[in-house]
């Protein structure tokens, strides 16, 4: 089984889009004006983010994770660019992360496991 794909909630299409697509680096797959809009990732997963409009539509709040192969040069990018992180910078045994919030305040994990021998 495999993740097809996700949602979250915004107040504010075009600043989330210009978050994830600019920020993050996510490509934009589709776009319908200001109510929605969907990213796809290299491995075909796709995050599908709706501007708010019902009462359990509620932005932030909701967590994912990325996982990177670069996690230093991430955390050095959003670092440069002036971000508060959520969770800092970190070494586990299992591997290394770090969060930070978007514009909604859902939190983004970055995660680069341990390579295994």
């Amino acid at each position: 089984m495999d993740l097809d794909s996700a949602i979250l909630y915004t107040k504010d299409i075009n600043k989330i889009r210009e978050f994830y697509e600019k920020t993050v680096g996510l490509k934009v797959e589709y776009q319908d004006g200001d109510h929605y809009v969907s990213f796809i990732f290299p491995n075909g997963a796709k995050l599908g983010i709706n501007k708010s409009v019902l009462p359990r539509e509620v932005p932030g709040g909701q967590t994912f994770f990325l996982r990177v192969d670069d996690i230093k040069d991430q955390y050095e990018k959003y670092q440069k660019l002036g971000f508060d992180f959520y969770e800092p910078y970190k070494e586990y045994d299992w591997g290394t992360y770090f969060a930070v919030l978007d514009p909604d305040g859902n939190k983004i994990g970055f995660i680069e496991p341990n390579k295994k021998s």
